[in-house]
C-alpha cells in the first residue's frame, strides 16, 4: 500500500470524532510549536514579502485602511508583516484558536533579523517596521500585542463573517488558506466577502493548489489527487483534519466573479507537469495550464453597490 493512501487513511482515522480531531490538533501543535522554536520556517518571509508586493502593485494597501486577515493562525504571520509596514487597523479571523505566543515572538524575531535584507522597501517603512516590532517584542501576551498594534481577533468556529459590519474592510486577504474551507461553505463566504468589503475595495488570496498529503508523502506527484473521481477522493482520501477541497485557480476566479467582485490580477506562482499522471475525467474541462498550477495569487475588486445580507 502506497505512502500517499496510507497517509489518507490515517488523516481519516482522526477525522472519526471531536476527540479524534481534538487529539490531532493537540499533537500538531505540540509538533509544529517544537518546530516554530527555532528559525523562522524557510521562505516565510519571501512569501509575506510577495504577497504583499502583488497587493500593492494593484493599489489595494495604504495606510489608515481597515483590513482582514482570513486564517490567521498560529503567528499572524501575513497580517503581522503588513501591519509593521502599514499603519492599518488589523482584524484577524479563525475558526479555532491556535495562538502560540512563543511562536509569534521567535518568528518576529527572525523577521526582525531580515528586515534590512528584504530588497525593494520603502527605507522609511523598514525603520517604522523595525520600531513596530521591538514594540511588540517588549509585549508579554497577544493581548497586550493587539492594544499595541490596533489588532482585533476574533473566532468563529462556523467560519461565518456576521462578527463584522457591512462595508467594514478596505482589504481582505489570507495565504494558503482558500484550498481548505469546504466547498459547500466556499460560496457562503464570497457572499459575506461581497457584504464586509466595501465598493471599491479588495480581496488578496494566495491559495495553494497542490496536494497537501504530497507534505507526509514526498514522493507522490504534486497534484496527485487529480487522478481521482469524486467518488473516490470521498471513500478514500478525503479527511476533515487536512481537507482539500481540489478546487482550481477557475474555480476561485469563477466563485468571485459569480459574488460580484472583478478579477483585478490572477497570477500562476509555480506550476507542475500534470502529463505524468493520468488524470480522471472528471477535470477534463479544465485547462492544462490550470490542472498544472500548484500557488496561484488572486485579487478581485469588490464592484457591487449595495451589500449582500446572507441568510
Amino acid at each position: 500500500m502506497s505512502t500517499y493512501l496510507l497517509t489518507a487513511l490515517a488523516l481519516k482515522a482522526f477525522s472519526l470524532n471531536s476527540a479524534t480531531k481534538s487529539a490531532y490538533r493537540a499533537l500538531g501543535n505540540a509538533v509544529g510549536g517544537r518546530k516554530r522554536s527555532g528559525e523562522i520556517r524557510a521562505g516565510y518571509v519571501e512569501r509575506a514579502d510577495a504577497n504583499l508586493a502583488f497587493i500593492e502593485r494593484n493599489g489595494a494597501i495604504s495606510d489608515g485602511m481597515r483590513v482582514l486577515e482570513l486564517g490567521t493562525g498560529w503567528v499572524h504571520w501575513e497580517a503581522l508583516f503588513t501591519r509593521l509596514f502599514y499603519d492599518v487597523e488589523v482584524h484577524l479571523f479563525d475558526v479555532w484558536d491556535n495562538r502560540q505566543f512563543s511562536a509569534f515572538q521567535n518568528y518576529l524575531k527572525g523577521l526582525c533579523n531580515a528586515l534590512e535584507s528584504i530588497e525593494g522597501r520603502d527605507a522609511a517603512r523598514v525603520t517604522r517596521a523595525r520600531k513596530l516590532a521591538d514594540t511588540a517584542l517588549a509585549c508579554s501576551n497577544f493581548e497586550e500585542v493587539y492594544r499595541a498594534l490596533d489588532m482585533h481577533y476574533v473566532i468563529k468556529s462556523d467560519g461565518r463573517l456576521d462578527a463584522f459590519d457591512d462595508a467594514m474592510f478596505d482589504l481582505v486577504f489570507s495565504s494558503d488558506v482558500m484550498e481548505h474551507i469546504p466547498a459547500s461553505t466556499l460560496p457562503r463566504l464570497a457572499a459575506d466577502l461581497a457584504r464586509t468589503v466595501k465598493t471599491g475595495g479588495h480581496v488578496a488570496q494566495q491559495i495553494v493548489e497542490a496536494d497537501h498529503l504530497c507534505i507526509y508523502a514526498k514522493s507522490a506527484h504534486p497534484k496527485s489527487y487529480l487522478q481521482y473521481s469524486d467518488e473516490a477522493w470521498a471513500r478514500w482520501y478525503e479527511n476533515d483534519v487536512q481537507y482539500m477541497n481540489r478546487w482550481q485557480h477557475s474555480d476561485f476566479v469563477r466563485l468571485f466573479s459569480e459574488a460580484g467582485f472583478e478579477t483585478i490580477e490572477d497570477a500562476i506562482v509555480s506550476s507542475t507537469d500534470t502529463t505524468q499522471i493520468t488524470i480522471d475525467e472528471r477535470w477534463h474541462d479544465y485547462d492544462r495550464a490550470d490542472l498544472n498550477a500548484t500557488v496561484t495569487r488572486l485579487l478581485v475588486a469588490n464592484r457591487k453597490d449595495t451589500p449582500a445580507h446572507v441568510a
